[in-house]
């Protein structure tokens, strides 16, 4: 026994040292001893996990359990494996075997849960967060988990409950009170929303020095904005600067992301656009701020959004003009003008994000059909491949092949009846053009839209299109939804 305690934690030790090489060699050498070897191998999967050899771990795992069945850890961790690789099912049957052995255990529960989200089993995931919490009352990743869960089945009130009672068990973690901030903002609580959205400057670090500006007297002072988020957040809350602008600031800063630069040159000529030569080259500002967080330092709520009934941007009428020329001034097929429709249908495929909101091209086909109706592409990079191998008799016209930046996008947009498109920064653009835009967005999406509205409270002519069942995505259903308003549209 003393030699296996020994060994055991010598293991330890290195490995928390970070010294893994020895770890495994102090574990190979509990293998060579037949007293010790289900430890060995149980320990050496440990530290080949983190050495990132995850299928050499799981062999080991696996013949340690054949020396040891009762060892609940190592079926434990083989669950980890699965899921992590996405073998689903095999995880639950670990997870499920480890709750066997050791039904006390919270964390096979929480896991297991984590799992049933993944496979979009969200109820039999609420169920085994709960048991995970009953088992351990403060067990903070459940009460987060259970929470998002909850969120995702359109139950904001509880979800809060729990996001609330992860911030007091950990009330200096900044993910958790940004989590809770989001989750009030998603049930229209601007005023809590805001303040818990702060605390992502906790995680993120301003990259600049000197004072931030927090809502004092702007009278002869130069204020730096910049953009912290995607090209959609930027879009969305660039209606702020001018009222920086109407505030008294001596002069406004703004770095937008550089493919928004044009766009935003050509709209705020009393703002100065920056690009990110500004790291190199500093320019000097007596305060700067994120640009998320003016909706808080001007108090927005849902009845006094800025620029909420018009539109706020505008597009380069050089570009449009030459968007017009090459592809709008074209023979007619019918005596009717058809409805122009500009469509979006995927991001960034390494973004799980993107991944969870981008659909196929094909569900766009039945608007492809309809009389009198012709689809435009928007698409830019990811995705437009899809356009290669359209089926006879669908016709889509490639608008993106010609961008270079969202001004670019901008024109095109504005010789467009309508756009219909994903949650994507393509929708606030053309919202904000003040363009009439359908959103298809799952049932309960990003706090943004808020909860169980067609309509947008940031903008005039935003239509959002969600799925009917909460967890589950019928892009089909949806769009033949879609395909019906269309035909109203054109009466």
């Amino acid at each position: 026994m003393t030699e296996r305690h020994n060994s055991f934690d010598e293991v330890l030790e290195f490995y928390r040292a970070g010294n893994l090489q020895q770890a495994e060699i102090i574990c190979r050498r509990m293998i060579g001893c037949n007293n010790n070897r289900a430890d060995g191998l149980h320990l050496l999967g440990v530290v080949l996990c983190r050495q990132g050899r995850h299928d050499e771990a799981a062999q080991y795992f696996k013949e340690a359990i054949e020396l040891n069945p009762s060892n609940f850890h190592c079926s434990y961790r083989l669950g980890l494996l699965c899921s992590s690789k996405g073998c689903y099912d095999d995880a639950i049957q670990y997870f499920k075997k480890t709750i066997a052995l050791s039904p006390d255990y919270a964390p096979a529960y929480n896991d297991l849960a984590n799992v049933f989200i993944n496979k979009e089993m969200i109820d039999a995931a609420i169920e085994n967060y709960e048991k995970a919490i009953l088992l351990q009352g403060d067990y903070v990743d459940a009460y987060v988990n259970l929470g998002a869960a909850l969120e995702s089945k359109g139950d904001i009130g509880k979800a809060v409950d729990y996001f609330k009672k992860a911030s007091e068990l950990m009330p200096d973690d900044a993910k958790i009170h940004l989590t809770l901030g989001t989750a009030y903002l998603l049930s229209g609580n601007f005023e809590k929303g805001w303040e818990g959205y702060e605390w992502r400057l906790k995680i993120r670090t301003p990259p600049f020095p000197g004072p931030v500006w927090d809502g004092c007297l702007l009278d002869g002072k130069i204020i730096y904005v910049y953009a912290e988020q995607g090209a959609g957040d930027t879009i969305q809350f660039a209606r702020y600067l001018p009222l920086l602008v109407s505030s008294g600031a001596k002069r406004v800063l703004f770095e937008p992301q550089t493919a928004l630069a044009g766009l935003f040159k050509d709209n705020y000529p009393e703002i100065q656009i920056l690009d990110d030569s500004i790291h190199e080259n500093p320019c000097y500002f007596d305060v700067h701020v994120p640009l998320l967080s003016l909706p808080r330092i001007f108090g927005t709520n849902l009845e006094n959004i800025p620029f909420k009934q018009k539109r706020y941007l505008k597009a380069n009428p050089g570009k449009v003009n030459w968007y017009r020329e090459k592809y709008f001034n074209l023979p007619l097929a019918s005596c009717h003008l058809p409805l122009k429709v500009g469509i979006f249908w995927q991001g960034d495929p390494e973004l799980e994000r993107d991944k969870n909101r981008s659909i196929s091209l094909q569900y766009f086909y039945p608007l492809c059909n309809l009389p009198d109706v012709k689809v435009y592409s928007l698409q830019k990079g990811h995705g437009i491949e899809q356009l290669n191998d359209l089926p006879e008799g669908i016709e889509i016209t490639n608008l993106g092949e010609n961008f270079n930046d969202f001004s670019d996008t901008a024109a095109a947009i504005e010789n467009l009846d309508m756009v219909i498109t994903i949650d994507t920064a393509v929708a606030h653009l053309s919202a904000a053009l003040g363009k009439k835009t359908w959103v298809l967005l799952p049932t309960y999406a990003e706090w943004r839209w808020l909860m169980d509205m067609e309509y947008s409270p940031w903008y005039e002519d935003v239509r959002l299109f969600r799925h009917k069942e909460p967890g589950k995505k019928d892009w089909a259903e949806m769009m033949q939804r879609v395909k019906g308003q269309v035909v109203v549209e054109q009466r």
